[in-house]
């Protein structure tokens, strides 16, 4: 996704979840290699992955994105055109 469009939902996710801090929160470019990813992705480092993913999903979907977890991590990102993917 473009940047200014991971900061927008950077700070509607920011808004539901101001408890957490705004250090668990990284706006940050896809890697070259991610075959599932292009452009700007959040990635929000929690342990309370449970108590906050279906708002995170609810956002992304309002904005088309995607979201994935990997271990104590949530990944909201623009999947790429030609990756099938499925909203969780």
């Amino acid at each position: 996704m473009k940047r200014a469009e991971a900061i927008a939902i950077y700070k509607e996710i920011m808004k539901f979840a101001e408890c957490m801090g705004s250090n668990v929160y990284n706006v940050s470019l896809s890697k070259k290699n991610d075959q599932t990813s292009e452009g700007y992705q959040i990635r929000i480092k929690t342990s309370v992955v449970n108590e906050i993913i279906e708002p995170i999903k609810d956002i992304a979907k309002k904005h088309n994105k995607a979201v994935k977890e990997e271990k104590t991590e949530i990944i909201v990102y623009e999947p790429k055109k030609n990756f099938i993917y499925l909203f969780l």
